[in-house]
């Protein structure tokens, strides 16, 4: 389906796109109503839930902002300039090519990243979990009332700081200086883990 404007609005229905939506899209779904579609493609990229479940396998765009108030939201692959996400529950499959912003109160983050220029995820009261390939190359600083990096990942000039039941570690994953490439995470009440995983794996999730 292709539009100049795509504007959707439904109160506890479900929204389903089998194919690709090409547009600027805006989609609202009150109470349990649901967006579930293929793939979006437009400049600007608008979705809200308020309980029901959002997901998407493929979105580009040079603007998106996805939210939910309550409900989860489950993506594939991401290439957009600037992404921001806000929710009760997060699951990110492929963070590729750009800049993800992320952040809930409750709820948690899962994210697989295997691109990025930058990446920060926030949680308040929940945990946030980071996959990466083995052969990423980033600069990580990852802050949480525990913090555990996978044994298969070796940090270069790794720094280790605890205050007030906070622990903050930083490092450089395969690289030295640089830091334009970034992830950073902070989980204020909950826990962060860095694990390695593969594009394989990553993509047996999305199907």
């Amino acid at each position: 389906f292709q539009s100049h404007k795509i504007d959707i609005r439904t109160n506890g229905g479900k929204v389903i796109g089998l194919g690709t939506l090409y547009g600027n899209t805006d989609i609202h779904a009150t109470e349990k109503g649901s967006v579930n579609i293929e793939k979006l493609q437009g400049t600007s990229i608008n979705i809200s839930t308020e309980y029901g479940l959002l997901k998407t396998k493929y979105l580009y765009a040079e603007t998106s902002s996805l939210s939910s108030e309550a409900g989860d939201i489950l993506l594939g692959n991401i290439h957009v300039n600037d992404t921001q996400v806000l929710l009760f529950s997060f699951y990110f499959l492929d963070a590729s090519d750009g800049t993800l912003k992320a952040s809930t109160h409750h709820g948690s983050i899962d994210v697989y990243v295997s691109q990025l220029r930058k990446v920060d995820l926030k949680s308040q009261k929940g945990s946030i979990t980071v996959k990466v390939p083995a052969s990423l190359k980033a600069y990580l600083q990852l802050s949480g009332r525990k913090v555990d990096v996978s044994s298969e990942i070796q940090l270069k000039e790794m720094e280790s700081t605890s205050k007030d039941d906070h622990v903050t570690i930083s490092g450089h994953m395969n690289q030295k200086d640089e830091t334009d490439k970034s992830i950073k995470a902070d989980a204020q009440n909950g826990k962060v883990y860095l694990k390695t995983q593969s594009w394989i794996q990553s993509v047996k999730l999305k199907s």
